[in-house]
């Protein structure tokens, strides 16, 4: 998506591009409420930084190297973030202008990062998994609806999210579908959304192996945990 993205000229890629954008804006914004930023605040700064990468071409940046796509993001974020800060302060003291990063002290740059860091990059990692589990369940839904089978899908879906509060007994009552062919259901649901999880991981890795897949999902998982 990412490469498609930056391909400009080429069909679908003006899509792909507002499609990145709309995927992981999300985490983007979740990352800006836990730095203390408002809603509107926040809102307006994920715009900035989205049109802050366009207009740089830095999704270009990103479809060269050998980066996750969410540490490609993160990165970029915290270094817009500390430039914004510093043209902020600039502006406030009156001199309007603003030395490159390059040219600041290790020191400097760190004393004009924010603050509490930790805390807003495991929000954002932990927004990150549930943006990708999210649309696996997406996929899910459209493909069971395709298939007619969307009250199914309905019913068995909180099994899935850990959202419902009745006994499966209950709902194959309800269904008037036997219990055992319920428990069936939702063992092929929940394969298939693990395999859609995994599959949304490898569109944001470089180099999508099984095994770098898998460690890219502890991490994420260990986010939720903590």
């Amino acid at each position: 998506m990412v490469r498609l993205a930056v391909a400009e000229g080429q069909p679908g890629a003006d899509r792909a591009l507002n499609d990145l954008c709309r995927l992981y804006e999300r985490p983007i914004i979740v990352f800006l409420l836990r730095k203390g930023h408002s809603s509107d605040q926040a809102e307006d700064l994920k715009q900035a930084f989205f049109e802050h990468l366009l207009a740089k071409n830095a999704f270009a940046d990103a479809s060269g190297l050998k980066i996750k796509l969410r540490a490609f993001l993160i990165t970029k974020l915290q270094s817009f973030l500390i430039d914004r800060h510093r043209h902020d302060m600039a502006a406030k003291r009156g001199g309007g202008k603003v030395s490159p990063m390059a040219d600041l002290s290790e020191t400097q740059a760190i004393l004009a990062e924010p603050v509490e860091d930790r805390t807003p990059i495991v929000a954002f990692q932990r927004q990150w998994m549930e943006t990708i589990a999210a649309n696996a369940m997406k996929d899910l839904r459209a493909d069971y609806t395709q298939r007619g089978q969307s009250d199914l899908f309905k019913a068995l879906a909180p099994f899935i999210t850990g959202g419902s509060d009745q006994t499966l007994s209950t709902l194959a009552t309800q269904l008037a579908r036997p219990e055992g062919t319920l428990k069936s259901d939702i063992f092929r649901l929940r394969a298939r959304c693990q395999n859609l999880i995994r599959e949304q991981i490898a569109t944001t890795l470089d180099d999508p192996t099984p095994e770098n897949i898998t460690t890219e999902l502890r991490e994420l998982m260990a986010t939720r945990i903590h």
